[in-house]
């Protein structure tokens, strides 16, 4: 017992000489709303281990048994521990410095204004550039669209036109054969009609080429033997009464035919015009006879 007693208080005397020589604060947990002063380094604490490993031990006093027969948890004990203090030293501070720090920032910032308005232009410019560049494109391209449109509607057009002719001309193809027999009949027609216009009913009487020439001439010499016959009459008028008494008749007898000459020619006149269409009528009925009622209709009335 006194030996139990004697090594409990060796014990305890050496706790209280350590803890007076050592000043122990106990490694509370700070609340989490408190924070710590701005400038002052945090406090740095140290598991059992890794103090025992750096400070060489670990003082560790149990106020209800020496053994080691409880578990922690039931282990009330205080650990001592030597904790390093971090008091790191502030650089003294030099106004010079400081504004030189001060000046040099001032001038990086001053160079990367510059620099980027510097870029900013460049990129202004090229920007500018490209947005000209496209807009040429596209009016070029705006040119080319309307060019080719207007070259469409063109072969449209000629397309529809040349659509319309083949198609006229599988419509004549069959009339051409036929108008072209009616040309060459028509024209022997007319010359026929200009021939006969102006004939004269003779009758045992051979004219010689043409008729209206031979009247031209046949009156061109009464007229010289009417001069004739006046030169004649210009002497002495008791002889030539009998020659003047002939030229009235003949000239009474000339007037007679030339009246005469008149109404037969307007009467040739109107026999032609009534002959002409009588011929015309006749070859029309022939032709829409040979056409058929359903082309003769097609041909005068074409479809709009």
């Amino acid at each position: 017992m006194q030996s139990a007693e004697k090594s409990s208080i060796s014990k305890s005397n050496s706790l209280t000489n350590e803890s007076f020589a050592v000043p122990l604060k106990p490694s509370s947990p700070k609340p989490s709303g408190v924070k710590p002063r701005v400038g002052t380094p945090p406090r740095r604490s140290m598991a059992p281990q890794a103090t025992s490993e750096l400070l060489g031990r670990s003082i560790l006093q149990s106020t209800f048994s020496d053994g080691h027969c409880f578990q922690p948890n039931f282990d009330i004990s205080v650990i001592k521990e030597k904790t390093i203090m971090e008091n790191p030293a502030e650089p003294e501070r030099n106004p010079e410095t400081e504004k030189c720090i001060i000046e040099m920032q001032t001038f990086l910032l001053a160079y990367l204004t510059a620099e980027m308005e510097s870029n900013t232009a460049k990129l202004k410019a090229e920007a500018e550039a490209r947005i000209l560049q496209e807009m040429e494109e596209e009016e070029a391209l705006y040119h080319e669209v309307q060019e080719k449109k207007r070259q469409y509607l063109v072969m449209e057009k000629d397309r529809l036109a040349n659509e319309l002719l083949d198609l006229q001309i599988a419509a004549l193809t069959p009339v051409a054969e036929t108008a072209k027999q009616f040309t060459k009949n028509y024209k022997s027609f007319a010359s026929a009609v200009d021939t006969t216009r102006h004939e004269l009913p003779v009758k045992n009487f051979y004219i010689d080429g043409d008729r209206k020439e031979f009247l031209d001439k046949a009156e061109a010499c009464l007229k010289v033997s009417e001069k004739l016959l006046e030169e004649c009459t210009e002497g002495d008028q008791k002889d030539t009464s009998t020659s003047l008494e002939c030229l009235r008749d003949m000239k009474t007898t000339s007037k007679d035919i030339s009246q005469q000459l008149s109404g037969t020619f307007s009467e040739l006149l109107e026999v032609s015009s009534l002959v002409c269409r009588h011929t015309i009528n006749v070859h029309q009925a022939t032709e829409e006879e040979q056409l058929g009622p359903a082309r003769t209709l097609k041909l005068y009335c074409p479809k709009e």
